[in-house]
């Protein structure tokens, strides 16, 4: 295995766990570990309804106001290249 494909390989691996981190601080209410993965600048949109929520700070604020036992299933995860 060439050094760019563990490179690549470790990446993923460390983007999954942050995502692992999120999706279980979530379903645990744990609102500051949560949004952890969100930088300062981040936007968050819902493509069904048109919503955008602009910045780690307003997007805590719009998830805290929604019911506590929100739950989910990821069936999948697409994307390529560095999304980190």
């Amino acid at each position: 295995m060439s050094g760019s494909t563990r490179r690549s390989t470790l990446l993923v691996w460390v983007i999954r766990a942050a995502l692992d981190q999120h999706w279980a601080a979530s379903d645990a209410n744990d609102f500051e570990t949560e949004h952890l993965i969100y930088h300062e600048d981040a936007v968050l949109e819902y493509p069904q309804s048109g919503e955008r929520t602009r910045s780690r700070r307003n997007i805590q604020n719009q998830r805290a106001s929604q019911p506590s036992k929100k739950r989910f299933t990821i069936r999948r995860i697409i994307g390529n290249g560095d999304l980190g």
